[in-house]
């Protein structure tokens, strides 16, 4: 089958090329012959098998090297839907399976994954439901590096997770401890436990994957043409295991989306071992004590001192940032928070979040619920207190992901909930005074602002909170 391939299977540009005749079509477009059993074929990893065995006639493999080895290149079909402001990504990008036993002998330059996904060629299609995927239509495909500026990103989020390996705490991983590396769990279920080397304790299984939102940033790129020239000095810099003098490196200029700015500007930002989140501490440190209208005026802003966004605004200020979004919050999909403790420390509000849908959460499993996903991101908490004369001033700032003792206790609330909505129990909720971490009460505009249960009852629109309490331990 590999004998007479219709591209040059060590040149990345010929298999780009090559790829780009799928572009605006489906496979069944441009693929002769195709038997129906071919054309039925689904399931997941399904169509990215079909586009390997039938467009660039290789047979899939799960070996440690990339899928187009003699170029370097990774070949990755990912989906897209499209919502009411374009195409945005479906789910995050899976890559390979961490293994636990292995993973942590491993530098980055010597992972599974670097090894693999160096370099990737990403073929975005649109899914459509009830379609099937020999006839998706292919809307992007492009070649993909990460830029130096995300490569360091990448590299401390990796070594996050594999510190977590090699302290014994595998099972204590969480999407949320990484910024745009992630590691996903793995299975249908929590019976896709595997073994660690340092701990006892089974962990559950889980692959290095893009987030999502990461994954909006190449498609919001890819869609305006913005290519990212990588100066290869700098990568080599980044892998490299002996850090070179940072005077022999030129500062390198990204190139910005509209209304959105990155926190660092080049890899020369940061001092010799310092990581995002240290460089973003590192610039609160000489704020800390200032009030709202003192940093307003210190910025020369012209904002509302009680307006709503102002804490977001002085934010992106203190971190250099002009625009309404930070680019690395964004593709880490990094939560920023504000909270205001009171002059004896004492927090009054409880976190509010989505309102629960009814429909929605009785066909989920706690993995794939909302609640999973938005307590296992990464939080940014940014904390005032009020002074003598009730004036808030900043107290400090800290990156923050749930613990794992604190997710299992969040799953059996969540579980709580589930089965109450499930048996049209609406009224016995698990309260703040149960002291459960979280709990759930209204959010509604109104007492006729209502949602539909899947019974067809008409019930006040309710919301996952975090408990004040819990809020206020975290910040303390």
């Amino acid at each position: 089958m590999a004998d007479c391939l219709p591209y040059d299977k060590s040149n990345k540009y010929s298999i780009l090329t090559y790829a780009k005749q799928l572009e605006e079509k489906s496979l069944r477009d441009v693929i002769e012959n195709l038997n129906e059993d071919d054309c039925h074929r689904a399931g997941k990893g399904g169509f990215g098998n079909l586009v390997e065995e039938l467009f660039f006639k290789y047979r899939p493999n799960s070996e440690a090297t990339a899928d187009f080895p003699e170029a370097g290149i990774e070949l990755k079909t990912t989906p897209l839907k499209q919502v009411k402001g374009g195409l945005v990504s479906k789910e995050r990008l899976v890559f390979n399976i961490i293994n636990y036993m292995e993973e942590h002998r491993e530098s980055f330059l010597t992972s599974s994954f670097w090894k693999k996904n160096a370099e990737l060629l990403l073929m975005f299609y649109l899914h459509e439901a009830n379609q099937l995927p020999i006839d998706y239509i292919f809307k992007i495909i492009r070649l993909w590096r990460f830029p130096e500026t995300d490569l360091k990103i990448i590299i401390d989020d990796w070594n996050y997770i594999v510190r977590k390996i090699r302290e014994g705490r595998a099972h204590e991983i969480s999407e949320g401890d990484t910024m745009y590396l992630g590691a996903c769990t793995k299975g249908a279920n929590k019976s896709s436990l595997r073994q660690q080397p340092f701990s006892d304790k089974l962990a559950m299984q889980r692959a290095f994957s893009l987030k999502s939102k990461y994954i909006n940033f190449i498609i919001e790129q890819s869609i305006k043409n913005i290519e990212h020239i990588i100066d290869e000095e700098e990568y080599e810099y980044l892998l490299s295991e002996t850090r070179m003098s940072r005077e022999d490196f030129a500062e390198y200029r990204r190139i910005q989306l509209e209304d959105i700015s990155s926190v660092v500007s080049s890899l020369s930002d940061y001092e010799y071992g310092q990581t995002f989140e240290d460089f973003v501490l590192e610039k609160f440190k000489s704020y800390v004590g200032w009030s709202a209208e003192e940093l307003i005026a210190h910025f020369g802003l012209k904002i509302n001192p009680k307006a709503k966004n102002r804490y977001n605004i002085l934010c992106n200020r203190i971190m250099g940032v002009q625009s309404k979004y930070i680019e690395e919050f964004v593709k880490g999909d990094i939560q920023m928070k504000t909270i205001v403790l009171e002059k004896n420390g004492k927090l009054k509000e409880s976190m509010s979040f989505q309102q629960i849908k009814y429909k929605s959460i009785i066909q989920e499993t706690w993995l794939d619920s909302y609640w999973y996903e938005t307590l296992t991101k990464r939080f940014f908490f940014v904390v005032f207190q009020r002074d003598s004369d009730n004036v808030p001033r900043l107290k400090k700032v800290m990156f923050w992901t749930m613990p794992y003792s604190d997710l299992e206790i969040a799953e059996q609330f969540w579980e709580d909930t589930k089965s109450k909505i499930s048996a049209g129990n609406f009224e016995s909720f698990i309260k703040l005074s149960d002291d459960m971490i979280c709990h759930v009460r209204p959010k509604a505009r109104n007492a006729n602002d209502l949602m539909e249960t899947s019974s067809g009852r008409w019930e006040k629109k309710k919301a996952y909170w975090l408990n004040s309490g819990y809020i206020k331990e975290i910040v303390s």
